[in-house]
């Protein structure tokens, strides 16, 4: 769900080294994911209870964290979830890494190694000093949670995560 969505580069021109090197420094250090809040509540571990927050539903979110590096690289451990025919969830935690940079308009965009490719993504984030934060939409999770439909995930539209500081 939240996959690489949260790694974010946007790649300038060297007239822009400034700005990027400044708002690395300011956004650069080890965050964890802290909160991970569903439109809707939902049941993946199967007993019976939902909740909207989907770190009480599924321990393998907890694990994912990211490092912004001040040279402008991130490494990740992101879940990749998915649903068995039982419906039962499970999530291969894998490690990515790239190169990321947030805009003037606080849209981190990165630009990530994956399955032997490049990915560049842009999402607009929110930092305070400790955390930051952003929204996932139904098109992303479709993108991220394969086969959705007819498992607890298929009412999610929206998540909203946030990482903190460590």
């Amino acid at each position: 769900m939240g996959l690489i969505i949260i790694f974010l580069a946007i790649i300038g021109c060297e007239s822009e080294s400034a700005s990027r090197n400044t708002a690395n420094v300011n956004i650069a250090g080890n965050y964890v994911l802290t909160s991970l809040i569903a439109n809707t509540p939902v049941d993946f571990n199967q007993d019976g209870v939902s909740h909207t927050e989907l770190l009480i539903e599924a321990t393998c979110f907890s694990s994912m964290d990211v490092d912004f590096m001040l040279n402008g690289a991130f490494v990740a451990s992101v879940a990749e979830p998915d649903f068995d025919i039982n419906n039962n969830l499970s999530c291969l935690i894998s490690s990515q890494n790239g190169t990321y940079s947030l805009d003037p308009n606080s849209v981190l965009t990165i630009v990530a190694n994956v399955n032997g490719g490049t990915i560049t993504e842009n999402k607009a984030v929110t930092f305070t000093p400790t955390t930051f934060e952003f929204a996932i939409t139904g098109q992303d999770l479709n993108q991220y949670v394969g086969g959705r439909t007819g498992t607890p995930a298929a009412t999610i539209t929206s998540l909203d995560a946030i990482y903190t500081k460590i």
